[in-house]
C-alpha cells in the first residue's frame, strides 16, 4: 500500500542560514562588539523627596553580555524613562530567562517593580541579583541601597537602616 522512503531529502537541515541586513552590506563578525554600552549605577541613596532612579545599570566590563539581553535593558531602559514601566518590566523578564545568571537584569528588573511601588518583589529580586553579584560591589551596593528604599517605603526602618549599614561596609 504505502511505503516509506529512507532516503528523505534533508538537505534542507545542512543549510547556511541567510545572512542578517541589507545586500551589499558588510556581514557583523561573529564576535561581540568591544565596547558595550552602559549606564551609570546609583550609587547614592535617594533623597527623602524622590523615588530611586530607575536608570539602567551599568553593564559590567569583563562579563560580555549576550548581545539580546543587552538589547533588551536598553530598550527597557527608553520604556523606563518613558514611563512604561509594565513594557519595561516585561522586557527585563525576557532577558531573565535569557541569562537567568545575570544580576545586572535582576537588579534592572528590581528597580523598575519598585518604580510600581512593588516593593516587597524589588527587595526579592535585589537580593537574587545580590547573590549573583559575586565579585560586583557597586551592583552589591546599589542592591542594598534599592533594599533600604524599598523598606522605608513599607515602613520598616529597622531593616532599612541594617541594609543602609551593609551598603556602607562594601565602599
Amino acid at each position: 500500500m504505502f511505503t516509506l522512503s529512507a532516503c528523505a531529502d534533508l538537505s534542507m537541515y545542512n543549510q547556511v542560514p541567510a545572512p542578517i541586513g541589507r545586500s551589499g552590506e558588510a556581514q557583523p563578525s561573529q564576535q561581540y562588539p568591544q565596547g558595550v554600552k552602559t549606564y551609570p549605577i546609583e550609587d547614592t541613596l535617594p533623597q527623602e523627596s524622590t523615588k530611586y532612579s530607575l536608570t539602567a545599570p551599568s553593564l559590567p566590563s569583563l562579563n560580555v553580555q549576550n548581545p539580546a539581553v543587552v538589547a533588551l535593558l536598553d530598550s527597557a531602559h527608553q520604556q523606563s524613562e518613558n514611563g512604561q514601566l509594565d513594557i519595561a518590566a516585561s522586557k527585563l523578564e525576557r532577558a531573565v530567562r535569557i541569562e537567568p545568571r545575570d544580576a545586572q537584569v535582576w537588579h534592572a528588573l528590581a528597580k523598575i517593580r519598585y518604580g510600581q511601588n512593588n516593593h516587597a518583589l524589588a527587595i526579592s529580586l535585589s537580593k537574587k541579583s545580590n547573590v549573583l553579584a559575586v565579585n560586583d560591589r557597586r551592583l552589591q551596593r546599589s542592591n542594598w541601597l534599592l533594599m533600604a528604599a524599598c523598606y522605608k517605603a513599607l515602613g520598616n526602618t529597622n531593616s532599612a537602616n541594617k541594609a543602609r549599614e551593609n551598603a556602607s561596609r562594601l565602599f
